[in-house]
């Protein structure tokens, strides 16, 4: 029972904070092309054909051909007038399938507040649904093509949205839409195209999934990993708070990792599962403007821990074919478990039976599942930066102690005491604007690079 209690506060540290969605659209009422219509280049003489349908699979489907002729150049669907109870804050989730090219989301507020629509763009990936999400402080005020960045809408007035085609490339389109949402919870500033639960084993476990949050505009962004925590037991890959957002801003991929727990399998089959995730960011790095050259391996917790193994103990990467080399840099953050059995010493008999609940009894299983065990000269151990909170015993002495070793082993490393947090508050509130952590983290991923 006192076990299970404490897993529970160990667990508690690390709930997930998550956004929340409410549908401003869906399609699967017969009612809802009622609320649609096209607008296209024939109102000012141009010759593009756009048009929209909803189709079997409840989707709408909005397709024609652009032309340049006549001055034109431009095909949109709009929906017709009503609130749309947005807010400060808020950001729009749209959930897509196109053809490879850009096209536009446009808000619109009643003639009587102005004349101007509100337009954020967005690339698609041919034939691949992907999740785009704009924030609305990103839409720029724009009239007949002029663009006036300086002004500002207040959310609440929208009544009107569309998508727009108007990239300057003649010929057919295709761009098929499941929903549109109101995405409120953690403030997102920076768009991004979004792709949720991504399987990175073929046939594999339900948790052999993982999410990429890319940059919705250029190539060879460093790509981050992020290992969520929860005692070796439970969490999700959902609870990333402000990272995505603050990694995308920086110009990089985020990934979040799902992994299997204990008891059901055991701690190396989970550091596995972390190296097979590595192995297919690695080799689908093109697919979201990452750079396979430079990944980042981050995590909290139970997380951190998995984080520092798998890039430590070359074991599993050479499992699927990288290497400690691959790997640019790791960011681990408050764990006490780089030397377990260490830790079951001095922790104490409640806390310890924590460890080796998930760690085992014997030294010699405690040991080689710490990634202090591994660290030595000439391995290609990549560089660390160890974040901790300050006023917790064990994780600052373990983090010190771990910081120690890789330095005598030549390794580039250095250690964060974050002031004022707990083991909950550095991980919620990494990646916030100010946040003391946060800044250490940018400060060694951009200098490692």
């Amino acid at each position: 029972m006192m076990l299970r209690t404490l897993l529970l506060i160990v667990c508690l540290g690390v709930a997930p904070v998550i956004a929340e969605d409410r549908v401003l659209l869906k399609f699967d009422d017969a009612e809802a092309s009622k609320t649609w219509q096209t607008v296209n280049d024939g109102v000012m003489g141009g010759r593009s054909d756009g048009r929209f349908k909803i189709n079997d699979d409840k989707n709408m489907e909005f397709f024609g051909t652009l032309s340049l002729e006549n001055n034109g150049g431009f095909a949109s669907v709009r929906s017709r007038e009503a609130k749309l109870g947005l807010k400060e804050g808020d950001s729009i989730a749209v959930r897509v399938r196109g053809d490879g090219r850009e096209y536009t989301f446009r808000l619109n507020v009643p003639r009587s507040i102005s004349r101007n629509s509100y337009r954020q763009s967005f690339k698609t990936k041919k034939d691949e649904w992907i999740e785009v999400t704009l924030p609305l402080e990103k839409f720029v005020a724009t009239w007949r093509g002029r663009v006036f960045p300086n002004e500002k809408f207040d959310p609440g007035n929208i009544t009107g949205m569309g998508i727009q085609l108007s990239d300057k490339q003649a010929g057919p389109f295709r761009l098929e839409v499941e929903w549109i949402k109101a995405r409120s919870g953690p403030k997102v500033t920076a768009p991004m195209l979004v792709r949720r639960d991504i399987a990175y084993v073929e046939k594999g476990h339900e948790r052999h999934k993982l999410d990429v949050h890319a940059p919705t505009e250029g190539e060879d962004h460093p790509i981050v990993f992020w290992i969520h925590g929860g005692g070796w037991r439970k969490g999700d890959k959902a609870g990333v708070q402000s990272k995505p957002d603050a990694f995308v801003k920086n110009g990089f991929v985020f990934i979040s990792v799902n992994y299997r727990f204990v008891p059901d399998v055991t701690v190396k089959q989970m550091t596995s599962d972390i190296a097979k995730a590595i192995k297919w960011g690695h080799d689908h790095a093109e697919d979201y403007g990452g750079d396979r050259q430079s990944l980042f391996v981050a995590g909290h917790s139970a997380g951190a821990h998995l984080a520092a193994l798998v890039c430590t103990d070359d074991r599993y990467l050479k499992a699927e074919g990288l290497s400690l080399s691959n790997i640019t840099g790791c960011i681990s953050v408050d764990t006490a478990a780089y030397d377990v059995a260490s830790q079951v010493k001095n922790a104490g008999p409640l806390r310890g039976a924590l460890y080796t609940a998930v760690f085992g009894k014997s030294e010699a299983s405690q040991n080689e599942l710490s990634p202090i065990t591994y660290v030595a000269e000439g391995k290609g151990i990549p560089a660390f930066l160890i974040l901790h909170v300050a006023s917790r015993a064990d994780s600052t002495a373990r983090s010190q102690a771990f910081a120690d070793v890789l330095k005598k082993a030549g390794v580039d490393a250095s250690s964060f005491a974050a002031k004022g947090k707990n083991h909950g508050t550095i991980n919620r509130e990494l990646g916030l604007p100010g946040d003391p952590p946060t800044k250490a983290l940018f400060e060694f991923v951009n200098g490692a690079l």
